[in-house]
């Protein structure tokens, strides 16, 4: 996966909705596609516009994430959020402060506020995962 670093200079470079929306397409293909096992009901993320699922693993304290979408936006939006998180412990996570992080991400005039209810359902699971 992307580093957050790359992702963060990406977007940040985007200068209109249309650039941060091919910006966030092309983020897209950079997240594996779950199987459709994984695409279960108890990994779907409720409150997201479109179908979310999210599924952490932790080994030794560190937490591992997977996630798919129906939808390209998010998708892209999904791989900006894991790099923020990936690898860390679940202090780290807890520490951050996810919301100011995504905003530092330029996504906002892109998140209606749907999504941006989607979005924040998505960061209160990876808090408590």
């Amino acid at each position: 996966m992307t580093d957050s670093a790359n992702i963060k200079a990406q977007l940040q470079a985007c200068r209109s909705k249309e650039e941060t929306f091919k910006a966030l397409v092309t983020l897209s293909k950079a997240l594996p596609r779950l199987s459709t096992e994984e695409k279960i009901e108890d990994n779907k993320v409720k409150g997201c516009e479109s179908a979310v699922w999210l599924i952490m693993e932790e080994n030794n304290g560190i937490r591992h994430f997977k996630a798919d979408s129906d939808a390209k936006l998010m998708r892209g939006v999904l791989v900006a959020i894991l790099s923020l998180v990936e690898g860390k412990m679940l202090s780290e996570i807890q520490a951050m402060n996810l919301t100011i992080e995504l905003e530092e991400l330029n996504l906002s005039s892109y998140l209606t506020s749907s999504r941006t209810n989607g979005v924040l359902a998505i960061l209160d699971r990876i808090n408590k995962a």
